[in-house]
């Protein structure tokens, strides 16, 4: 297998760069996060399917689109002019390598692609974030359940080291934040998920042809946590 290139994310699709933007989850992810018209919510980096304006469409939340590509931000603009929802969007245009975001701004930031290290994003955006309620939601590959063949090419063709769910949630808890939840694609979902392709199959593709693998893409989130906080209660108290 080639090595994937320096900016992996161009050449996967929309449906594996953003698993979690389908409007069934996007609604799940809204209850949990309990969103609603007066939320302001960030959507940094779009590589797929924009969240934006589903949650403007069926939330009514207040969205920031920040991207580094004019392009993008014209298709997310598109979309919520189609959608009716433009006046809830703010488009912003952002610098690749060193983005200017508002501070203490929203309630919810939502990292618009797969991403293969936590630990630059929960850096950046946690200034963004409202402090102690301020939520970072990311989507990540990770290993889930029984590794049952090796998982080398898996990460060869993602570039990164597959770590579990738990280990990434920690991530969150040592960048400032106190890990919430994370959610996986099931099996059948990940089968799907790549089975929906409109492009031929590239490698990724071709690895979830191959069977189960202990992989799948997975929703973490976590809350902007300050230096004073009292630690959460133990739940554990056997």
């Amino acid at each position: 297998m080639a090595d994937p290139p320096a900016d992996s994310a161009a050449t996967h699709s929309p449906e594996t760069t953003a698993p979690f933007t389908t409007e069934a989850v996007l609604a799940r992810l809204g209850r949990r996060l309990e969103l609603d018209e007066s939320s302001r919510v960030l959507e940094f980096r779009v590589r797929g399917p924009s969240a934006a304006v589903v949650l403007a469409r069926d939330l009514g939340c207040r969205i920031t689109v920040a991207d580094p590509s004019p392009e993008v931000l014209e298709r997310v603009q598109l979309e919520a002019d189609g959608a009716g929802v433009l006046h809830r969007l703010t488009l912003l245009t952002v610098d690749a390598g060193a983005p200017a975001l508002p501070p203490a701004a929203f309630e919810v930031a939502i990292v618009g692609e797969r991403v293969s290290a936590l630990a630059p994003l929960a850096i950046l955006l946690r200034q963004t974030l409202v402090p102690s309620r301020g939520r970072l939601v990311a989507v990540v590959a990770a290993r889930v359940g029984l590794a049952r063949r090796d998982l080398a090419a898996w990460e060869k063709a993602l570039g990164a080291p597959l770590r579990t769910p738990q280990a990434e949630l920690a991530e969150l808890m040592r960048h400032g934040f106190e890990p919430e939840w994370a959610e996986a694609l099931s099996e059948p979902e990940l089968v799907q998920l790549y089975g929906a392709r409109r492009a031929p199959p590239d490698e990724e593709a071709a690895l979830v042809q191959l069977g189960p693998a202990g992989l799948s893409f997975v929703l973490v989130a976590g809350r902007r946590r300050e230096p004073d906080e009292a630690p959460p209660p133990a739940r554990d108290r056997g």
